[in-house]
This record gives C-alpha cells, sequence and structure tokens, in this order.
C-alpha cells in the first residue's frame, strides 16, 4: 500500500515537471521563431501584417537576416496593399499569371515570388552580407530594374553608382521606345523605410 501512495505522489510531480519542460521548450521555440522579428516602426501596419509570411520565404531562399529591408521593399513596392504587395508580377519567377505591372492576385505568391527574385538579385551581385553596403545598393536597384542591370554594371564601373543607374534607365527607354523605365532612385526610396539610417545618409552622401 505504501508503494502505491508513493506512485501516486509521484506522478502529479512528473506531470508538472512535464508541463514546466514544455513551457521552456516553448518558450525557447518562439524566442528562436523571433530571432529576426523585430518591428520595424518606419513601415505600415499592412507590411508588419505580412512578416510571418516574409519570414517563411526569407528562410526558405537563405535570406532571412534581410527581414527588414524586405520590409522596406514592400513599403516602396506598395505600402502593404493590394493583391501583388511585392510588385513582383513581371519577375521571371511568376509562372502562375501574366508577366505585366498587377498581374499577380494573391499576395502570398506575390511575396514568395518577389523573395525568391531578391535572393537571386543579392546572390548575382555577390553580397558578401547586409553589412556590404555597395552590394545591397546594387542588388536593390537590380529588383527594380532587372538582372541586366548587374551585367550593365559589369561593363562599366563595376559597382553601383547613382550615375549609372540613370544610364541604365536612359539606354533602356531608348531600346524599348518608353518615355519612363524604372526608378534611378529606387535604392533610397527603399533605404527611407529600413531601419539602418545610416545606409540612407551614405546614399546620400555618395550618390546624390
Amino acid at each position: 500500500m505504501k508503494k502505491k501512495k508513493k506512485l501516486r505522489l509521484k506522478r502529479p510531480f512528473q506531470l508538472i515537471l512535464t508541463a514546466l519542460l514544455f513551457l521552456l521548450a516553448f518558450s525557447f521555440f518562439q524566442l528562436i521563431k523571433n530571432q529576426f522579428k523585430q518591428e520595424n516602426p518606419l513601415v505600415s501596419t499592412q507590411v508588419l501584417n505580412y512578416e510571418d509570411l516574409m519570414l517563411k520565404y526569407a528562410r526558405e531562399n537563405d535570406i532571412e537576416e534581410y527581414i527588414e529591408l524586405l520590409q522596406a521593399m514592400m513599403m516602396q513596392e506598395s505600402g502593404g496593399q493590394g493583391n501583388d504587395p511585392m510588385q513582383s508580377s513581371e519577375c521571371e519567377f511568376n509562372t502562375q499569371f501574366e508577366k505585366k505591372p498587377n498581374a499577380i492576385n494573391n499576395p502570398e505568391y506575390s511575396i514568395q515570388v518577389g523573395i525568391q527574385y531578391f535572393a537571386k538579385c543579392l546572390k548575382q551581385a555577390n553580397v558578401t552580407s547586409i553589412k556590404d553596403e555597395k552590394g545591397i545598393f546594387l542588388a536593390l536597384q537590380s529588383y527594380n530594374y532587372g538582372i541586366g542591370y548587374i551585367k550593365y554594371v559589369e561593363q562599366t564601373d563595376k559597382q553601383y553608382t547613382y550615375q549609372n543607374a540613370i544610364a541604365f534607365s536612359q539606354k533602356c527607354k531608348k531600346e524599348y521606345n518608353v518615355s519612363v523605365y524604372g526608378d534611378s532612385k529606387y535604392v533610397y526610396h527603399v533605404l527611407r523605410y529600413y531601419t539602418d539610417t545610416s545606409l540612407v545618409d551614405d546614399w546620400l552622401e555618395l550618390y546624390r
């Protein structure tokens, strides 16, 4: 009888211990999950509402450290509004909708495609880290212009400059007989919404 009583006493203790361990593990998981989740006060609530989806696809493409930069990009592209918040309809990875502005009508697909394309831009621009300022500038402008801009830079100045961003736009306007081609100040326009304000300060200092 005494042994049974001891067992009965042990069971509640074991249950409480198990529950505590589970709670500790869950808290640790949440801490890891939120490692890259930091609210950016410079972007809209609509953009922040997509944070989980953006983290999902950023992790799939191994660029989760760029999450705040991606949020700044979405802020510039759409402010988080509409069905194509990353404005990625014309991207090469869009295989479900027409390749024309605002053709994507699924926000998650827009995010998936846009982040996949930005990951390619980072790779093509040989960006080494989030601290690689010149590489980040080149990748950002390429998201707006297309990968062809990186090839153009390789043949000219070897690195991003505001001047060659303007020159590329003018070249494309002539080639495609259009009055507007991209946003030559795209880098600056994105960085206005980025938490590391030193980047936009450096852009203004070097490229105005």
